[in-house]
């Protein structure tokens, strides 16, 4: 009883300090987040960023930065004077080529130009600059805790999240490598779909296997009036279609979720000539590994067969394997509610369905147990109002101070396990 009590007292100070430490930082942290929202690079270009995130670092007691070929990345570490575990952070820094369209003293009027030279403006439409800027008020926290914090805080900022190569490169650098691999690592994303003052938690499986294919369907050009002196790759491209929503439907354990959507096709060049062939683009979209590959291969038997049906030449099919599945480690999950229902309160708590969306944060969960949750932006009454990725993204910026605290409350509970 008397024990209870003391670890009661002791969550209870932590809260408190942590709360006053929160206001305090709280300026400075909005400060950080309109410089980032200001400032956005594209993916592997973030060299501004990166330096503002150095200078930053190095201006917090107790931070060590860690040298290696991060790239347009940064690693920390912030080291508690008590033993305790080693535990991972992770932020992602990138915007998205989007002309941002919002009113924001702050908004981004950044240019830039694409491989093939096109001009695009540059925004954070998904909201890293929170990201970034939240784990810095978090960091600042735990610094001016250090003396009574157990274990060591690794902070990652990983560039390229959104073309699915940050986590991938940082990893292939040694990222876990000498003695540096955590017990756990965690993040969270903004989300316009949940209202400020919640967050939301997804056990398990959270995101999908992202892959695709590119497939040159063959056939054999003439005439449009004369269909039968030609192989037509148009209805056979068309057969492909019909026939990978059939694979879905009827081939998939219906416990096994799988998406295949084409978002191109291309062929032809004239109204009344059947052309040689059709580009197929499409990307798919799994959970667990089985399903992963045997979507893969009834999609290669599915058009060597039916190219095979008419006759056709066998087509060409580029067929790859894209950022891996997220996957929620379940006692992990567990242990972060518990802080989000003290902080935000039980009815703030909330759970989502698993979604067939990408996040490279999968990659870690590979190697060590963890969790991503999803930080709660629109204003409440406003949610599905905005989308992230769209030009008009603007997050409620009441956002930065409570996810600045809540992580901290996040990072000072798994410390001190």
């Amino acid at each position: 009883m008397v024990i209870g009590m003391v670890a009661g007292a002791t969550v209870s100070l932590a809260q408190d300090d942590i709360s006053r430490l929160s206001q305090k930082f709280e300026k400075q942290t909005i400060d950080d987040r309109r410089w980032f929202h200001e400032n956005p690079e594209l993916s592997n270009r973030e060299f501004e960023t990166q330096a503002y995130l150095r200078k930053t670092l190095l201006e917090i007691p107790g931070v060590v930065l860690i040298e290696g070929n991060w790239g347009t990345g940064l690693v920390a570490e912030l080291k508690g004077d008590l033993p305790g575990p080693r535990i991972a952070w992770r932020a992602d820094t990138d915007g998205l080529p989007i002309t941002e369209d919002t009113d924001l003293p702050f908004k981004s009027t950044r240019r830039d130009t694409l491989k093939g030279g096109r001009e695009t403006g540059v925004m954070h439409a998904c909201g890293h600059d929170l990201h970034m800027s939240i784990a810095l008020g978090a960091i600042r926290i735990l610094s001016a805790k250090r003396h009574e914090m157990p274990g060591t805080l690794m902070i990652i900022f990983q560039p390229a999240e959104e073309t699915g190569d940050g986590a991938h490169d940082m990893l292939a650098a040694g990222l876990f490598d000498d003695g540096r691999k955590p017990r756990c690592v965690m993040a969270f994303h903004d989300h316009p779909t949940i209202a400020y003052g919640q967050a939301g938690s997804c056990s398990g499986w959270s995101t999908a296997n992202v892959d695709g294919f590119r497939l040159t369907v063959k056939g054999l050009g003439g005439h449009g009036a004369y269909p039968h002196r030609s192989i037509d790759p148009v209805t056979l491209a068309a057969k492909m279609v019909l026939a990978f929503n059939d694979i879905v439907s009827r081939e998939i354990d219906v416990n096994h979720h799988a998406v295949i959507s084409v978002g191109k096709i291309e062929g032809g060049t004239k109204n009344n000539v059947i052309p040689n062939e059709v580009k197929i683009s499409a990307t798919v979209r799994t959970h667990d590994e089985e399903t992963r590959e045997a979507v893969r291969d009834k999609i290669i038997r599915t058009v060597q067969g039916l190219a095979e049906s008419v006759g056709a030449p066998e087509p060409e099919l580029e067929y790859y394997f894209g950022t891996p599945s997220g996957y929620n480690d379940p006692a992990l999950v567990r242990q972060v509610r518990e802080v989000f229902r003290r902080v935000l309160g039980p009815e703030n708590d909330i759970t989502y369905q698993p979604g067939m969306g990408g996040e490279d944060f999968s990659r870690y969960g590979k190697i060590v147990p963890a969790f991503q949750f999803r930080l709660g932006v629109a204003p409440p009454g406003l949610e599905n109002s905005m989308s992230l990725h769209s030009p008009q993204f603007n997050a409620d910026e009441r956002a930065v101070p409570l996810g600045m605290r809540l992580v901290a409350e996040v990072l000072w509970d798994q410390l001190n396990r």
